[in-house]
């Protein structure tokens, strides 16, 4: 008995080590920032506009004639904007899309710029995917899009995608697989039952929710329906389903117009045309009046010194492996 104890604390120690290094890390990044130092923590690599779907509340589909021409970063970009921004003092390294499993450049994928995210000291890195392509297993988070059951899944992103994906992460072994589930009209109604669905997979270590940012502005809920969304995650997350949202910020998601809140040092941008977004890319734009985005709440409650919260962030955030 004693041996397997002492046996399950060596199996832990990486496990706690990177509780308490992404902790202490989140601390002394808020310190400063109480100090007058407002850097960066997080950075934001949309790496290419390219995607295969088509979904129905997509911005870029909606705004595609809007689009610059240079739609994709180089891998040399990429290298030269990671760290660049790592000397600024972001921590935390994200991939974004269109679809960022399928980025490539000059023999190099998505799997080597995590590599290389993690040579550079960024102490935790992910991806968003909609799981249709390959996963890259080498990040510590994986944020997969999940909007719905089967049938509102398929109705938002299109016929079999939903299939697609749950057969891609039965073949999936990662310890940290998150959903983003984007709350708009189409899938108000199974917002529990999607819930219930990542409780029941293995894959999945939970979800987390966010209202849609327009545009569409058709698929934006009412105040009334948004208010009825947040007391049922509320009441999820007291039946102990694996809800990532901290209360805090849900009850926060109901303030539509954030502006004034933002933490918008928290974030750095890197755009597929090269240009950066030093707080968010929507700032100054009406989008940026009809937020949705639950980690802009989580931040300025970060920002704010809210232990509770420091703690659920240091949770969702996946563990160095």
């Amino acid at each position: 008995m004693g041996s397997q104890v002492h046996l399950n604390i060596y199996q832990d120690f990486p496990w706690l080590m990177g509780k308490l290094f992404q902790f202490f890390g989140l601390a002394s990044w808020w310190v400063q920032s109480r100090l007058g130092r407002k850097r960066p923590l997080v950075n934001t690599m949309i790496i290419h506009y390219a995607c295969n779907l088509r979904c129905r509340h997509c911005s870029l589909v909606g705004n595609e004639a809007l689009l610059p021409p240079k739609q994709s970063l180089s891998a040399q970009e990429l290298e030269e904007e990671m760290r660049a921004m790592r000397k600024t003092g972001a921590r935390i390294l994200y991939f974004e899309g269109g679809e960022p499993t399928l980025w490539s450049d000059d023999g190099k994928d998505l799997g080597d710029m995590i590599e290389l995210g993690r040579s550079m000291g960024y102490f935790n890195i992910g991806y968003t995917t909609n799981g249709t392509n390959r996963f890259y297993t080498g990040s510590d988070v994986i944020s997969i899009s999940l909007d719905g059951t089967k049938e509102v899944h398929d109705s938002i992103r299109g016929e079999g995608v939903f299939d697609t994906l749950m057969k891609n992460l039965e073949e999936l072994d990662h310890p940290s697989v998150f959903a983003n589930f984007v709350i708009q009209k189409s899938n108000l109604h199974v917002i529990r039952e999607t819930a219930e669905l990542v409780r029941d997979n293995p894959s999945i270590k939970g979800i987390i929710y966010n209202f849609i940012t327009p545009p569409p502005y058709e698929e934006v809920p009412t105040w009334e329906e948004k208010k009825k969304a947040v007391d049922e995650i509320i009441q999820m997350k007291k039946d102990k389903l694996p809800i990532l949202n901290s209360k805090r910020a849900l009850k926060l998601l109901l303030e539509e117009d954030f502006a004034d809140k933002c933490p918008y040092f928290v974030s750095a941008f890197v755009l597929p045309d090269g240009s950066h977004a030093h707080g968010c890319p929507m700032e100054g734009t009406e989008s940026c009046h009809n937020c949705g985005f639950d980690a802009v709440r989580e931040y300025y409650l970060v920002n704010r010194g809210n232990p509770f919260t420091i703690l659920e962030m240091t949770r969702m955030f996946a563990l160095s492996k």
